[in-house]
């Protein structure tokens, strides 16, 4: 690679980066706002604002991890040790060595190989605490939730989706009693999360060869958990809804993978908490009904997935046995989950 293409790459780097900063400056004045009362009903307005000024970026190189590098040696080694009761540790070096290839392109190495050996490896519970950490400060960097993300459908999907689909998992270990998550980093993982939710927009589920890319089935995982977390106010319970709820919305391409389904499972754990999380996803709902005029006045191939998408996720909320009645009841009465 010549210094000239280093140069441009850079560039290009800078300007997804300037994105991602101006959305989640954005959105952290809007947290700010909302936790101090400030704002409420315009609350799914002020984001919109902040998602429909997203700008595209030009497709870069993505630069994947080096599979060549003994990873599948490491990965069978740990697994042979684990199935002979022989793995009492594992290293911080093995762990970082592991994380490296989450954003790989082989689904033997990325899902079937780390994800299923890390998985073990905590049923084990051979991890201590300070490395439960350590991953989770690797995972919730911008390096890990944010490369490529304003660029047109890219190979850093793996990287980004399966470092929220790990949060998830740690998450979960956290509140299950291990208790490593302080509240700065819960902090963060709020800030960066919306911002990654506001960004994201490769809906790919199953992605050939390749295995599952399911960004949105992961946002679902890690909005689950905090959805539970009573460490958090309630103002960024309803800011994490909300900018799901406007993402959704202006998706161009299809969730037709089980994404709906986890989301509206999300949705109804959180409503059913609290009529205020209820109240203001009626709200929600029924301000995304008036906009559907505007969405269908013009016919193309965007408008029709944005229908086919809303539809998915109002059936799925529909048949979820956990939805608060005041929205199932609306839903039907309005026949809201047809059009």
């Amino acid at each position: 690679m010549n210094g000239r293409v280093k140069i441009e790459l850079l560039i290009k780097e800078r300007m997804t980066m300037k994105e991602v900063e101006e959305v989640r400056s954005s959105l952290q004045e809007l947290r700010v706002k909302l936790q101090t009362g400030k704002i409420y009903q315009s609350l799914l307005a002020e984001i919109d604002g902040v998602i429909g000024s997203i700008k595209q970026t030009p497709l870069t190189e993505v630069q994947l991890p080096n599979d060549q590098d003994g990873i599948l040696d490491l990965i069978h080694d740990l697994r042979d040790q684990l199935s002979e009761h022989k793995l009492d540790e594992i290293s911080n070096d093995d762990l970082l060595k592991l994380f490296q290839h989450i954003g790989s392109t082989n689904l033997f190495i990325r899902d079937k190989g780390v994800y299923f050996l890390f998985s073990d490896i905590l049923q084990q519970q051979i991890t201590t605490k300070k490395q439960l950490k350590m991953i989770f400060d690797l995972l919730v960097k911008d390096e890990s939730l944010f490369p490529h993300i304003t660029e047109p459908e890219n190979d850093a999907i793996f990287q980004r989706s399966f470092s929220l689909m790990f949060l998830s998992t740690l998450l979960y270990i956290d509140r299950a009693g291990s208790k490593f998550i302080d509240d700065e980093s819960k902090n963060t993982l709020v800030d960066q999360l919306v911002t990654y939710i506001a960004l994201e927009t490769d809906t790919r589920g199953y992605a050939g060869q390749k295995g599952w890319a399911h960004a949105y089935t992961h946002i679902g995982n890690v909005l689950d958990e905090l959805a539970v977390d009573s460490s958090l106010v309630r103002a960024d319970k309803l800011l994490m809804l909300a900018v799901l709820l406007v993402r959704y919305k202006r998706l161009e391409s299809p969730l037709i993978f089980g994404e709906p389904e986890r989301l509206a499972s999300y949705i109804a754990d959180l409503t059913s908490q609290n009529k205020l999380y209820s109240d203001f996803l009626l709200l929600a709902l029924k301000n995304w009904r008036h906009e559907l005029v505007s969405i269908q006045a013009k016919e193309d191939e965007a408008m029709w997935t944005r229908l086919y998408n809303r539809q998915r996720l109002l059936q799925a909320l529909v048949l979820n046995p956990e939805m608060p009645k005041a929205i199932t009841t609306y839903l039907n009465e309005e026949n809201d989950f047809r059009f």
